[in-house]
């Protein structure tokens, strides 16, 4: 008899799929998709980044996903203790454009549990996969006592959330409409102005052989983590090394 279907791993597979599905495609973005969902960062990669940070006065958010919390449970941690912060994604990777209440407090609540469960460490704010977000999103955000979120959304926002919309197009739309690292880099460093939110994912910077740009775009601006970013300014930097979708 076929097993049972939970909506979250459903809508995990179908918020890829609309990746997927998007205009535009061809091999380059095929393969780069594929490596996406298959070149997660390690531990050792983490640590790797997290001393490069610290050699250049630097702190980031890291965004980590509830099914991934006990896998990655001493890295959450290390990157506590090293002074980053720790970011839910939810627990699936599950876009937030026009997702019902339920279903968004059980994606967000399972992983910020998870997130605690497994690493002891609390999650302070929230971005969701693809950004936007709708009203039911922000009031589940706003119920789990999370601080801040980075996305897009045509809702009233909860007046205790900080909520800015990230640099745009970042690190990875860029490379994946065929940018070379040195022109990328040069437009992201001109969106690197005081109060800027900046999302970057290492993995596929390793994948497109632009992880010498990042370290000196690190040297350059010296980014904080979002919080800090909210509270005194300067740039934000968050990191996404998470696979998009994972079927088991």
């Amino acid at each position: 008899m076929m097993k049972d279907v939970s909506d979250l791993r459903q809508r995990e597979v179908e918020t890829y799929f609309e990746v997927i599905a998007e205009k535009g495609q061809n091999d380059r973005l095929r393969t780069a998709r594929a490596f996406h969902n298959l070149g997660e960062w390690t531990h050792d990669d983490y640590v790797r980044l997290a001393d490069r940070l610290a050699a250049e006065g630097a702190t980031s958010s890291f965004s980590f996903l509830g099914r991934e919390a006990e896998r990655f449970a001493d890295t959450i941690a290390y990157l506590d203790d090293a002074g980053h912060e720790i970011v839910l994604h939810g627990h699936r990777h599950l876009a937030c454009e026009t997702i019902e209440y339920d279903l968004v407090r059980e994606n967000l609540t399972r992983g910020y549990e998870a997130i605690e469960a497994a690493a002891g460490v609390t999650p302070e704010g929230f971005i969701a996969p693809r950004q936007t977000v709708n009203e039911a999103t922000l009031r589940v955000v706003d119920e789990l006592g999370l601080s801040w979120v980075l996305g897009r959304t045509d809702a009233e926002v909860p007046a205790d959330l900080a909520f800015r919309e990230p640099a745009h197009p970042y690190d990875l739309i860029l490379l994946n409409e065929g940018a070379d690292p040195k022109t990328a880099f040069e437009r992201l460093s001109e969106q690197a102005e005081n109060g800027a939110m900046m999302l970057f994912h290492p993995n596929m910077l390793e994948y497109y052989d632009a992880l010498e740009e990042y370290w000196a775009w690190l040297a350059e601006t010296g980014p904080s983590t979002v919080g800090t970013a909210f509270e005194s300014g300067g740039v934000g930097l968050i990191t996404d090394a998470m696979r998009p979708m994972r079927i088991e």
